[in-house]
């Protein structure tokens, strides 16, 4: 009989662990779809604050195809160096704060490495090279979002492509994605809708998605929307190819990469040789290099034809280019 009882607990027991946690795990998962949704809104508020800001002026469409044309056609350092921190996706940091802070950084790095040393020659390569810390951030986060957002890019193009089909505008499949995907393509398709909601040309706009981007598939799409407001034609079917053309083109990245593996591991490993080793033999009889640094051109030769070798080889995998 006590052998009963104490299934009778134990099975109890079990059913009330399991009761309060399947209550917790719908607790949580309401809480998380409640913050997620919060968090949509909040983006789409903010998109729509920012849109209507820059709408403000009379003749901001006239502006946005100057601009436009100007990134295309001629574009200086300053305002690559502008588009290259919005297609960074980093909040809250203009491309002014962040010159600002490479050149302190470039001052005290500098300070830092010249008053030990005793040599302003060192000191201003050293705070050069720390100054490149903000620029390298920056391309390292616009690389990030732009392989995210082109990962995002076929699904998305799907997804247009069927709400279209059902009747829907471009405008209306545009506030599909923004509300069905994440960031950052949610974000850019929110943003590209606001500005249309709030007086801006589709033209203008579809335009200045394309630059905010700086993808190719996103530049097709555009001209795809163009050509097709003027001409007609089966826009679903052409997105639907562009999807498939997207995946094909992932597929044969992932392709170059897979066979330039070794190569690049062979490249990386003597880009790094020299570096370890002369921080093993510094280790093991710290004066062994002093006199190669009373040779600083040869160094700086060094290091200048190892960077054109890493970029050189950056630049044979890449095929967008």
């Amino acid at each position: 009989m006590l052998q009963i009882y104490v299934a009778m607990a134990f099975v109890a027991g079990f059913a009330l662990v399991a009761g309060l946690n399947f209550f917790m795990v719908e607790v949580v998962e309401d809480r998380r779809k409640h913050r997620h949704l919060q968090a949509k809104e909040e983006l789409r508020l903010r998109l729509a604050e920012r849109a209507r800001a820059e709408l403000l002026d009379k003749e901001i469409q006239k502006k946005a195809v100057s601009q436009i044309a100007e990134y295309a056609e001629n574009p200086t350092l300053w305002a690559s160096w502008k588009l290259m921190v919005a297609q960074s996706g980093v909040i809250g940091v203009r491309a002014e704060t962040l010159l600002v802070v490479a050149v302190c950084i470039a001052l005290v790095g500098g300070g830092i490495v010249a008053i030990p040393t005793q040599s302003w020659s060192i000191g201003v390569l050293a705070g050069v090279g720390m100054s490149l810390a903000p620029f390298a951030f920056v391309a390292i986060k616009r690389k990030q979002r732009r392989r995210k957002l082109l990962s995002q890019l076929p699904d998305a193009y799907e997804m247009l492509s069927r709400v279209l089909r059902s009747g829907q505008t471009v405008s209306q499949a545009m506030r599909a994605i923004a509300d069905e995907f994440s960031s950052p393509i949610a974000e850019e398709f929110a943003y590209c809708w606001e500005q249309q909601n709030l007086g801006l040309t589709p033209e203008a706009s579809l335009k200045e998605l394309s630059r905010r981007t700086g993808l190719l598939e996103v530049k097709i799409f555009v001209v795809a929307l163009t050509i097709n407001s003027t001409s007609g034609g089966n826009l679903s079917q052409l997105l639907n190819k562009l999807s498939q053309i997207i995946r094909d083109r992932e597929k044969m990245r992932e392709k170059v990469v897979a066979l330039t593996a070794e190569g690049r591991l062979q490249a990386y490993m003597m880009i790094a040789l020299p570096i370890g080793l002369a921080g093993v033999l510094s280790l093991i009889n710290p004066t062994y290099l002093v006199p190669l640094f009373d040779y600083k051109a040869l160094i700086i030769g060094i290091l200048m034809w190892m960077g054109v070798g890493y970029f050189w080889m950056q630049r044979i995998i890449n095929f967008d280019q």
